[in-house]
């Protein structure tokens, strides 16, 4: 069962942060359940499929009659598929499987990272059909990323065929900072002063006719390993993007969570050291002015004397995996720092999973192995086990989730939206 998709429905469908409020308690008329049936059996098909009528209608508690007749429907708008006979220990004639048909429908990802820009076309099962990416040397500027962005999408639906662009049904930006859900408007600390006064959502949305949905990078990435990676049937869990800064995406109860102002989960500034460097977001001390790639990087110069000023990450990875001593030295402060932050985390919010994301992750266990044994030394002995630090599992989690952003909109009510705006 996929987190955040019950499938007994009773609960109203809350706010925009998928908390309860008010419509918790609305009542639902004929038609409202009739959608939100409808809804239930597609995201079942989706997590569960294959799957067989009869067991669609066990998991859903909904009567055989109904499953029938909304597969039917699912059936004959394009949005499900047949996929032959599953075996069965049932006497009599055996059951037909039915999964998602991918293909019926696509969103645009947009990840705007600080020094690359990602956009991608991307299907219901998260699979990843054309991609764009765009470098910079120097972190973009926002009022730069988002004509560059628009450009981008313009490129890839010309890519698309005609059919492919009516199956268009909206588009998600991954921000690299908080940003406002509600207003598509950037929470920014000082040194994002270039991109303030920037609406995300309306900017593309104005441009290319299409639904548009934001939110911060690290939220989408989590979203993505939610619903197509590491963190698939996990309830709770925190991702933490480790790249030019830390970016944290957290999963509470099976969805996003964003906190009362959609700042929660920075936990690149989490104090790992009172006394430590002053931070870019006015604190001492911050996780991310140990841990960050370019943070790391100048340990490694610092160490050598200066000698290695061109060094990138990819190197870096490679010595230490080659067992460079030096190497060694920086990333176990790295790791004890980067341990001391998960710590923090873990008697926070008492998570079931660490995902660590993005270029740092990419060093693998030699990076996890020394962050788990600092874990695993300052813990509670209850919790050494009950906790596991992994890495992400999707290399292009950012823009996956951006695009999981419009996807889940689809999802609410797969047959009831309409898909691209009119021209």
């Amino acid at each position: 069962m996929r987190p955040g998709w019950g499938y007994a429905d009773t609960k109203g469908s809350g706010d925009a942060k998928g908390n309860g409020g008010a419509n918790s308690y609305a009542g639902a008329n004929h038609q409202s359940v009739k959608h939100r049936n409808r809804a239930l059996i597609f995201r079942a098909i989706h997590a569960l499929g294959p799957i067989a009528r009869v067991d669609l209608a066990q998991q859903t508690g909904l009567n055989p009659a109904t499953v029938s007749h909304i597969v039917e429907d699912l059936l004959a708008g394009g949005l499900a598929r047949e996929t032959g006979y599953r075996s069965s220990s049932r006497a009599g004639r055996r059951p037909v499987s039915l999964e998602i048909n991918p293909a019926a429908r696509y969103a645009i990802g947009v990840d705007l990272a600080r020094n690359a820009i990602t956009a991608a076309v991307v299907d219901l099962s998260g699979r990843v059909r054309e991609r764009l990416v765009e470098s910079a040397d120097s972190p973009w500027r926002g009022d730069l990323a988002l004509p560059t962005a628009g450009r981008m999408v313009e490129e890839l639906l010309s890519q698309l065929t005609a059919a492919e662009r009516a199956a268009l049904i909206g588009i998600g930006i991954g921000a690299p900072g908080p940003v406002s859900i509600r207003s598509g408007r950037y929470l920014a600390p000082r040194s994002f002063h270039a991109w303030y006064d920037l609406d995300l959502v309306k900017d593309l949305q104005d441009r290319l006719r299409l639904p548009a949905y934001v939110d911060n990078n690290a939220n989408t990435s989590a979203l993505a390993e939610l619903w197509f990676g590491a963190g698939q049937g996990t309830d709770n869990f925190v991702l933490l993007n480790i790249g030019t800064g830390v970016g944290t995406g957290l999963v509470l109860d099976g969805d996003l969570y964003r906190g009362n102002h959609d700042l929660a989960g920075e936990a690149g500034h989490l104090s790992v050291n009172l006394d430590g460097p002053r931070c870019r977001c006015g604190n001492s001390g911050c996780l991310e002015m140990y841990v960050a790639v370019p943070r790391v990087l100048a340990a490694l110069r610092a160490a050598r004397g200066g000698l290695d000023g061109d060094v990138t990450i990819e190197q870096a990875i490679s010595a230490l995996r080659q067992g460079d001593p030096l190497t060694h030295r920086v990333f176990a402060e790295v790791a004890r720092h980067l341990a001391a932050g998960i710590v923090t985390i873990i008697y926070t919010l008492d998570p079931q999973l660490i995902l660590l994301g993005r270029e740092l992750s990419t060093a693998g266990e030699a990076l996890l192995a020394p962050v788990r044994a600092e874990v695993r030394r300052r813990v509670f002995p209850a919790l050494r086990d009950a906790v596991t630090i992994e890495q992400a599992t999707l290399p292009d989690a950012p823009v996956i989730g951006a695009a999981t952003l419009a996807l889940r909109e689809f999802f609410q009510a797969p047959l009831d939206q309409p898909t691209a705006l009119p021209h």
